[in-house]
Formats: structure tokens, sequence, C-alpha cells
């Protein structure tokens, strides 16, 4: 009988060692479970956001390029593009009024509407129009007067206003000849009020009857700012589609043509007994 006890409680020893070895297993199990599950977490949402832009390396490579850009931004920075080339006054043998150079009594009128910004103005600068002064203005066949059409943008107006408020000293065309050798990338800074202030001391150097203060003073007021945007409004009006264009007593010649163009349409314009 105490044997049969013993071999019960035996039994039941076992019984009761191997329950709590399964619960310690499933405990266990339990544990690695709840270990997968925080494995598997969400990631926080700046975590999800660099990872969605292709991680910490894509952004770093992202951030260095744009490090770059901002020194070449700054390298090439506005008013660094300006021409340098040598600017000397002019001095005719005609008659000077303002914007207007040559004999008024001459029997053919060149106008041109141009933009002291615009690259095809500052060819025919370099190529037409010293021609046509030495053959037909300096001569006294024909007067030639500059006209504003300053479209491309402010600094084209403030370049306008500069070399109207230096016709009033009638050095208009030093300060026309300075800002298209001066010319470079457009609305970049090259034409800022303190470049074109520059410009004018430049003048003042170079011209003894120029009076910079005069000038100054001139610019600074706006005095020709609604003057240019008239002058834009009746380019505008008379159809005029592009600059340079070229009137020549009323005939249009748009762009930069070449110089037997302009003879031909002044040589018509002539009266018989000119001699041309």
């Amino acid at each position: 009988m105490g044997r049969n006890r013993r071999q019960e409680r035996l039994r039941n020893r076992r019984e009761r060692g191997s329950q709590e070895s399964n619960a310690s297993a499933s405990g266990s199990g339990g544990s690695r479970s709840g270990g997968g599950a925080l494995s598997s977490k969400p990631k926080p949402p700046w975590r999800e956001t660099i990872d969605s832009w292709g991680g910490f390396t894509v952004i770093g490579a992202i951030a260095l390029a744009i490090v770059i850009a901002g020194v070449l931004v700054f390298v090439n920075r506005p008013g660094s593009s300006a021409n340098s080339a040598e600017f000397t006054a002019r001095q005719f043998d005609v008659p000077v009024n303002g914007n207007v150079v040559g004999d008024p009594n001459a029997p053919v009128r060149i106008i041109e509407y141009g933009d002291f910004q615009c690259p095809h103005c500052e060819n025919f600068f370099q190529t037409i129009e010293p021609t046509l002064m030495e053959e037909y203005v300096q001569t006294g066949k024909a007067t030639f007067e500059f006209r504003n059409y300053a479209f491309i943008g402010p600094e084209s107006t403030r370049a306008a206003e500069a070399a109207l408020c230096a016709a009033d000293q009638n050095q208009f065309w030093n300060f026309h000849d300075i800002l298209f050798l001066r010319q470079g990338r457009e609305n970049s800074g090259v034409f800022s009020d303190s470049n074109l202030k520059g410009y004018a001391r430049t003048i003042d150097d170079a011209v003894d009857d120029f009076d910079y203060n005069a000038w100054e003073s001139c610019f600074d007021a706006g005095t020709y700012e609604a003057q240019v945007t008239e002058e834009n409004r009746s380019a505008t009006n008379a159809g005029i589609g592009s600059t340079p264009t070229v009137l020549v007593n009323g005939k249009q010649i748009p762009g930069v043509q070449g110089i037997d163009v302009y003879r031909a349409a002044i040589d018509d314009a002539l009266p018989a007994d000119s001699g041309s």
C-alpha cells in the first residue's frame, strides 16, 4: 500500500514537472513572438520620409549639389559679365541736339529704335552706324536720331533714362556709346544704378564740360521715366516690332541688314541734285 502511494507521488511530480516545462516553453515562445513584434514596429514619420527619398546617401548627394550650385551662382553673380571695351569720347563736326546729330536741314532723316540691352542693337552700333555717320551724317546729307524702345527689362529703362539725362548736356551719344560698349547679359546687373553712375563718371573723366553732379541729380530723380514710357508706347503705335529698326524718311528697315540696304534706302531718299 505504501509502495503504491510512493509511486503515485512520483507520478504526480513527473506530471507537474512536465506541465511546468510546457508552460516555460510556452512563455519562452511568447517572448520570442513578442521580440518578433518589436522588430516589425512601424518606423517614425521622419525616417519614412528619408527612406522615400532614397536614404541618407541620396539626401547627402542632393545637399552637396545645392552647395555647389550656390557657389557657382556667387561666382557668376550679377554684373560680372559686363564688357570692358575701351571707351573714347566722340566729337562731331556737325550739330548735336540731345539724341539727334546732324544738320537739321539735311534732306534725309534716319531714326533708330533701339534698346541698350539688345545684342542686335550693339551689333548695329559696331558695324553699321559708323558708316552711316561717316558717309551721310558728317557730310550733311542726313540726321541721325536714336529713340528708345526699352522693352527688354527694367535695366533697359534705367539705361535709357541715364542716356537722356546725359542728353541734357549734349552728351547723349557718348552715353549711348559707353552703354553699348559695356553691354552684358540682359537684366544681370550690368546696367544697375551703381554701374550706370560709374559709366557717367567715366564720361566725366573724358569730357571736360560734362557735369556729373547735374547728371546724377537728373538720374536719381527719375526725370525721364515718363518719357521713356512714352517712347515705348510711340514705338508700339508706329508698328515697331523688333530692335533695331531703322526708319529712313519713314521707310522701315527691321533688324541688322547689310550696309548696302541702308545705302540704297538713303540714296533713294536723297534729292537728285544732292551729289550722292
